[in-house]
């Protein structure tokens, strides 16, 4: 994917005291005015985790799903993160549909399933 297009697709964010600030149109810009042999990155990795899980139904019944993480990186933290995503998922599931509510919700396993590569062409 050529530089150009990359940042017609993505947000940015600039670095600022104490946290960031929306910046989209300027960082839009500067990477329009970006020659692609500036960068010495070309390629981005992303790591894709499979998380299998077991629940009990509203009418507990026993249950095992599969869902499906997209990480921003590798960090030696994933499964603290991945964790935070899934109980978060499960609370806004069961909010969002009450009669279909999921109890003792318990991560079984997280392994790598890939990685996703996004090579910028130079």
């Amino acid at each position: 994917m050529h530089i150009h297009k990359f940042s017609d697709l993505v947000t940015f964010d600039a670095v600022a005291i104490g946290g960031t600030l929306p910046a989209t149109n300027e960082y839009r810009s500067f990477f329009k005015n970006l020659h692609p042999r500036q960068l010495l990155t070309s390629r981005i990795t992303i790591p894709i985790y499979e998380v299998t899980y077991g629940y009990d139904t509203c009418r507990n019944n026993r249950r095992e799903g599969k869902k499906y993480v997209i990480l921003r990186s590798a960090h030696g933290e994933e499964e603290l993160e991945i964790d935070m995503l899934f109980r978060d998922w499960v609370e806004v599931e069961n909010r969002r549909r009450p009669y279909r509510k999921i109890s003792n919700v318990q991560i079984l396993e997280i392994r790598p399933k890939a990685y996703a590569t996004l090579s910028l062409t130079t």
